[in-house]
């Protein structure tokens, strides 16, 4: 198979599953991106307008020159910058992501943006992050996109429902799920300097699974206003900075 017809598969998940690969483009993520992580990648002649292009072509090894029109042909993007480098997939483990001290757990969350953009603002914030079923794929090039270049240095991994629960329960971590319930506190008051905690953020559509709600202690964020919620990306961003604010 040439490397051409392999960035074209890659744009489905069943492939980068298949092969451990995925897709980064543009100059400011390509640049975020180990040499050792490179697989291959491609660059067009227009690209090395540009100094920064030409430090990162000279860092990488085994990047193609290729057109302009192919470059959009296989790119993601609709205006693709002139870069694209094809990544080998590296997954943490339950240690190093527990390691951070601060666990941000994704139950289910399915837009990409916002799904990249929790991973962005979990690294800016020194969490690990875990992702439960049915949140969007870690790989999706919207997801990496949104994470500029974030996902490069993040301690992330995958887990079941069960699994968390069981891991969480065998290392006595507390787990925490945003909801709007009775029985909540408010975020602000919760003493996060106790316990090394695990945050759960649900749906976008449905919150938290019961599962999880079921076996967590409940938080929210009050509102004053009119609307009815938070994007989960901001409502994560809010409470990580209290947790960091609480514990540094």
């Amino acid at each position: 198979m040439s490397n051409i017809k392999l960035v074209r598969k890659l744009a489905q998940k069943k492939f980068r599953n298949e092969f451990k690969l995925f897709v980064a483009e543009g100059l400011r993520l390509c640049e975020e991106v180990p040499s050792a992580q490179v697989e291959f990648g491609f660059y067009t002649r227009e690209f090395l307008s540009d100094e920064r292009a030409k430090a990162l072509i000279e860092r990488l090894k085994n990047l193609e020159e290729i057109s302009a029109s192919t470059m959009e042909k296989i790119s993601d993007t609709e205006t693709p910058q002139g870069i694209l480098l094809v990544v080998r997939q590296k997954f943490s483990t339950l240690e190093e992501v527990i390691g951070r001290k601060i666990v941000i757990v994704l139950d289910g969350v399915q837009d990409p943006g916002n799904v990249g953009t929790i991973l962005r603002t979990a690294e800016a914030f020194n969490c690990g992050v875990i992702l439960l079923e049915g949140s969007a794929e870690v790989f999706n090039p919207k997801v990496v996109r949104s994470t500029m270049g974030a996902i490069f240095y993040l301690p992330v991994m995958t887990m079941s429902r069960a699994d968390f629960l069981l891991e969480m329960d065998l290392r006595g971590i507390e787990i925490l799920a945003t909801a709007i319930d009775k029985s909540a506190e408010v975020y602000y008051r919760h003493d996060f300097t106790k316990f090394l905690v695990a945050i759960v953020f649900g749906s976008e559509a449905n919150g938290v699974s019961k599962e999880i709600l079921d076996a967590a202690r409940k938080i929210f964020i009050p509102m004053s206003g009119h609307a009815e919620s938070l994007n989960v990306a901001t409502s994560a961003a809010i409470i990580i900075s209290e947790i960091v604010r609480q514990t540094t």
